[in-house]
């Protein structure tokens, strides 16, 4: 039943909803981090795990009142880490800007090069509140800079704007950067007695926000004061080339297939005049069988990505460089928003690995009341296997694209993410991530993010004014303690067996539109990491299990335990100077059961056309016979792996099941269920749900002893579709508009929760924790019934039981 309901950003949760206990104050007791063994760990050898918020532009500079209330509020949910996120954005009245009157960087001293000193002060001052509470910081270096014309800069007429790629590649900028890295890192908190370099508060320090010299430019080419560093971009990319072919027609040859060359007539190296290749957001698909000619050609596009590649590298080494001589001893991160091989492969430089991943983000322009939606979905039933069925290789799930980042030797955090609250069920998101980050053995989860506001008491308690500071979103906020505790105690197992996806340096230069099909179905069922071969193209790994990227047709997992094969393209290389037709069959002539469209054998599973089996974007066959092929070799128990419509964790603790809605945790010291309760909820042997609820997410956690089904205190959250009660949703073909109207609600539970047990109480509990009321239990069978009629205002029970 929809119940209108208030959540206060600053109130700190209270009684059995203080999660506050998850938290070892204060942050940096346990000594620096460092990374052992490709995992985070503090110096004194404990088991480094971080779950929190970003907190962006203006909010990194609250008043102290503010910083004092917000760090008791986020040790009370459980938060132990806070992303410093934006710092440097330019001024603005509200929202995603700095402060007019207390930003980080005084912009209006005429340049960005210099900080504001009340600005700087309260920044201090939150740094240090939050590390009395034991919350740790990751800190960014470049995220929104706008420079300026008084920073001497290299170019006229300074475009006043954020923006990226050109930061990687132009001296002057980076100069720039390192300037501010210092000031920042080495300026000594009054607060603490410390620089952010000697602070083990600071959990690791990232260098660039999102940017990369791959994903291109073209969203801004027409803005001003961007044209001299497109110019300066492809002047290099022009020296790239004759550096590497030395002539025009060596460069021609090298970019001509079948008697089509991809090189224009106007175009020269020599006279700075070949294009290179446009992209935007993300690193642009391209299919190493596609269309040779023109600005798309698979030519064209491998050498820029090559030349990327080496532009990245080398900035990021720069920047490393400078950071780790300033005396900085945490780890180093070098971006995030990765979502190709190669740009992954160019970031792969840093200690850690961050990666952003959304579901369901609005389109431009934010932060307003109506927000357009491309393509909505309902997160548990969104099938993975069919993401790309409708041809929209853009669109991802959330796990799919977090694991293109994570790399076998190396920590992974999430560094953005979020379901934003525009589907009015969205609860299924935050607890099946941070199971599955469990089960992958992650080291970190920042949602995106908690407000952009740089007071505690500007926003309302019971309106949703901006659907991206998710501080009052109940299907986040109200489940955030559980997902704390599942993530930082670890009460989902790691998978048992471990997986690598293998890419070649060739693989590096092209990307085909279902490069992430794997990342659909083998993070969900067991560990996944991704391995870049750098000498080389032979795996000489230890997963139980080596699958070849496919991009083209090389790779050699001959030293693997187990290895599956398939390719993209028949030729070795994106350029398609060297063919390997007959590879797969070869090694098909090792396998000895035919699967459709594939071969199996003890050690080997070949599919030898991968494009007539899942070019079509729909991935179910694909993962049916690598199902079929881990059965065999004995990684999988009968119940687990791809189950009817089910993906089933190896472990057999998780459990999704698209098709019928539902999304499961079965584990020791936890129980969740999520979608469609029409056939009854069993949390634990001994309690479950009979609920009409439409749509249901319900969580059990033991408040006492680490089994739920012994324990006798049990903290239960069970909710519905959540947002504001009067939105309207309008959907036109692909793209739904949310016009956000009404207050703040709930969809309570309404139905019965049987107990098998002597005797039992359950209390009904407010937001915070404050008891509401106690609901009366009827005795039935061998326990007892309570009635929730969902007219309380309450989505947290406290059940205790004799």
């Amino acid at each position: 039943m929809k119940q209108r309901i208030k959540i206060d950003k600053t109130a700190p949760n209270t009684g059995v909803l203080n999660f506050s206990y998850l938290l070892d104050a204060p942050a940096g007791k346990h000594g620096f981090t460092k990374v052992k063994n490709g995992r985070l760990y503090f110096e004194d050898g404990t088991r480094a795990k971080f779950i929190g918020f970003n907190m962006p532009t203006r909010s990194n500079t609250p008043d102290h009142q503010s910083a004092e209330r917000l760090a008791d509020r986020f040790a009370s949910l459980g938060i132990n880490v806070i992303r410093l996120h934006a710092a440097d954005a330019p001024l603005g009245p509200s929202g995603w800007s700095s402060s007019l009157d207390n930003p980080l960087i005084d912009y209006n001293s005429g340049s960005s090069r210099h900080f504001h000193e009340e600005g700087l002060d309260r920044f201090d001052y939150f740094v240090a509140k939050l590390k009395e509470k034991g919350i740790y910081v990751q800190v960014d270096l470049l995220v929104a800079r706008a420079f300026q014309d008084g920073d001497d800069l290299d170019y006229p007429d300074a475009p006043g704007f954020p923006f990226k790629s050109f930061t990687h590649i132009n001296e002057r900028l980076i100069q720039l950067q390192k300037e501010y890295a210092t000031k920042l890192l080495s300026h000594v908190n009054p607060y603490t007695g410390l620089a952010l370099i000697d602070d083990p508060a600071v959990m690791t320090i990232q260098i660039a926000n999102e940017d990369s010299a791959i994903k291109g430019t073209a969203d801004i080419k027409n803005e001003k004061g961007i044209e001299p560093y497109r110019q300066e971009l492809q002047r290099r990319f022009n020296r790239y080339l004759l550096a590497k072919y030395d002539t025009r027609k060596n460069l021609a040859e090298a970019w001509t297939f079948n008697g089509i060359c991809a090189l224009g007539e106007d175009e020269d190296p020599e006279a700075g005049t070949v294009w290179f290749p446009e992209g935007d957001f993300y690193q642009v698909p391209n299919h190493p069988m596609g269309e040779w000619n023109g600005n798309v050609s698979p030519a064209r596009y491998a050498d820029f990505i090559e030349f990327g590649i080496d532009i990245n590298k080398r900035y990021y080494g720069t920047m490393i460089d400078h950071v780790r001589s300033l005396g900085a001893k945490v780890p180093i991160n070098t971006s995030n928003l990765l979502n190709g091989a190669a740009d992954v492969y160019s970031h792969s430089d840093g200690d850690i690995m961050e990666n952003n991943t959304y579901f369901n983000h609005p389109m431009p322009p934010f932060h307003q009341d109506t927000l357009v939606v491309p393509g909505m979905r309902e997160y548990v039933t969104s099938n993975p296997l069919k993401v790309h069925e409708d041809g929209i290789y853009m669109r991802t799930e959330m796990l799919q694209m977090a694991t293109t980042a994570a790399l076998r030797d190396k920590p992974f955090i999430l560094s953005e993410w979020n379901e934003y609250g525009v589907n009015p069920f969205h609860s299924t998101a935050f607890l099946s991530m941070a199971a599955y980050a469990c089960l992958n053995d992650w080291d970190g989860l920042m949602l995106y993010c908690f407000h952009t506001s740089e007071s505690w008491n500007d926003q309302p308690d019971d309106v949703i004014e901006d659907i991206f500071d998710a501080y009052n979103d109940p299907s986040l906020i109200c489940q955030f303690g559980f997902m704390a505790s599942i993530f930082l105690k670890g009460l989902v197992r790691q998978a048992e067996n471990k997986v690598d996806l293998v890419f070649t340096k060739n693989d590096l230069l092209t990307l085909p539109p279902s490069f992430s099909m794997p990342n659909t179905f083998l993070p969900y069922i067991t560990n996944m990491r991704n391995v870049f071969l750098d000498q080389g193209d032979i795996y000489t790994g230890v997963a139980d299990v080596a699958v070849t990227a496919g991009f083209l047709n090389n790779g050699d997992l001959s030293q693997a335990e187990r290895a599956v094969y398939f390719a993209w393209s028949p030729y070795r290389d994106a350029m398609r100077h060297a063919s390997d037709g007959g590879r797969l069959e070869r090694l098909a002539n090792e396998t000895d059961e035919l699967l459709p469209g594939a071969k199996l054998g003890d050690q080997t599973l070949v599919f030898e056309d991968i494009a007539s089996l899942a070019g079509n974007g729909n991935y179910t066959t694909f993962a049916k016979n690598l199902d079929a092929a881990f059965k065999r070799w004995g990684l999988l128990h009968h119940d687990r792996g791809l189950v009817g419509n089910a993906l089933v964790s190896d472990t057999g603790e998780l459990e999704s099941d698209p098709e019928a809605g539902t999304f499961r945790i079965r584990a020791k010291g936890c129980s969740y269920f999520s979608g469609n309760p029409v056939r009854g909820i069993s949390l634990t042997n001994d309690m479950s749900l009979s609920l009409s609820n439409q749509r249901i997410s319900a969580a059990a956690l033991p408040l006492n002893g680490t089994s739920l089904e012994r324990a006798e205190t049990i903290l239960l959250t069970i909710i519905g579709e959540t947002g504001m009660d009067e939105t309207i949703f309008t959907v036109e073909g692909f793209v739904t508009t949310v016009n956000h109207q009404g207050k703040l609600y709930a969809d309570t539970p309404e139905g019965t929760l049987f107990v098998r047990c002597n005797s039992a109480t359950l209390t009904a509990l407010d937001t915070v924790g404050v008891p509401i009321t106690q609901i009366e239990g009827t005795p039935f069978e061998d326990g007892m019934n309570f009635t929730l009629d969902g007219t309380i205002p309450a989505v947290h029970f406290l059940l205790e039981r004799k």
